[in-house]
């Protein structure tokens, strides 16, 4: 039987619509069993109602406190056997009540690299500091505000001329892409197809690259992946674009020496798993440069790395990316100092520039 979970909402309820997504396509395995919301105009009750969820409207007026509006809460989600509690976009603090009802069992999603910037106006908050990064993350709900257990993260540049508008939109799509793979996480239900790891993370960030390919599973195109042999990694790959072509190396094959550089004419994507710490800063800003030069115009680079030394050096990644000349850089995935991230869409001055040559 598939473990049930409700969710508890506010607002318009994108992150609601993630999550039933995800339970539609069996990327989350799990049923949603009730929405509950505070606000009777809440467009987030109507998606659940257009998904044939039970939507439930509580009306906080009704109650003499808090907590007896907590308690009414938490009797809605024990009749209908609710196991794991999510918040999407849900405006109230949680009480004790509900926390002594799902012990460790709710799970918030913020606009923040936590635990920077919690509360209100995350994004706001964030420009106004002037970070270079921020992002989003989901972690269990406690007593104390946005401070509880971290359960996943994704990173997102600022850029220069974000307003709190445009870092707001692109957190959203991290948000939308990492609650339903932390929540089946929590419910010890991870995503189907993913591989034995061999490094820390591997497994996980497997599944966060392939999921962050950016061509549809009946295209053709052309992957160079970069390591000798091909690997469970080549295989997922191979699995979930049948019509796409994959090109690894030779035994052995050595990222460092920069003399298999011209293999990536015409690549529409360069896949680099843990080969970073084999290369110096310099190497790899002139891998960079010489993937943007000769990748596709549709084409680019999707890199896993560690980043333990923390984010300041996932953002020299991605300031070595948009340098480049990809004109698409993010993080699209980090938990345990893992990262899946890259750059897409190279600006069309990097192209009809002179390339840079093998062992430069």
């Amino acid at each position: 039987m598939k473990p049930r979970i409700g969710v508890l909402v506010s607002g318009r309820g994108s992150n609601l619509q993630a999550i039933i997504d995800a339970t539609r396509t069996g990327a989350l395995d799990a049923t949603i069993a009730v929405v509950v919301s505070n606000r009777p105009g809440a467009a987030a009750l109507e998606r659940a109602r257009a998904a044939g969820i039970d939507a439930v409207f509580v009306d906080p007026r009704g109650y003499a406190d808090r907590d007896a509006f907590d308690l009414a809460i938490a009797a809605i989600l024990r009749d209908r056997d609710v196991s794991l509690v999510c918040l999407a976009g849900y405006m109230r603090l949680v009480g004790a009540p509900l926390l002594e009802a799902f012990p460790a069992r709710i799970l918030n999603i913020h606009p923040s690299l936590l635990p920077a910037f919690r509360g209100l106006d995350a994004q706001k908050q964030a420009l106004e500091h002037g970070v270079k990064v921020t992002g989003a993350t989901v972690h269990v709900v406690d007593a104390a505000l946005d401070a509880g257990p971290i359960l996943m993260q994704a990173a997102v540049p600022v850029m220069p001329d974000d307003t709190v508008e445009s870092l707001s939109a692109r957190i959203l799509v991290e948000e939308h892409r990492i609650y339903p793979l932390a929540i089946a996480h929590a419910l010890g239900r991870p995503p189907a197809r993913s591989i034995e790891p061999d490094a820390p993370g591997t497994a996980r960030a497997a599944d966060a690259l392939v999921a962050s390919v950016p061509f549809a599973r009946d295209e053709a195109f052309r992957i160079v992946q970069l390591r000798a042999g091909d690997d469970e990694l080549t295989a997922r790959l191979r699995d979930a674009f049948p019509r796409a072509a994959v090109k690894t190396f030779g035994d052995p094959f050595d990222v460092g020496s920069l003399a298999w550089w011209d293999v990536m004419f015409g690549a529409d994507l360069v896949v680099a798993p843990f080969v970073m710490a084999k290369l110096t800063d310099a190497k790899k800003q002139y891998l960079y440069k010489a993937a943007a030069d000769r990748v596709s115009p549709r084409g680019g680079v999707l890199v896993v790395d560690r980043v333990d030394a923390g984010h300041s050096a996932l953002l020299h990644q991605l300031v070595w990316l948009k340098h480049a000349g990809f004109g698409e850089v993010d993080c699209r995935w980090l938990v345990d100092g893992t990262a899946v991230f890259g750059g897409f869409s190279p600006r069309a001055a990097a192209a009809s520039e002179s390339p840079l040559r093998a062992g430069n």
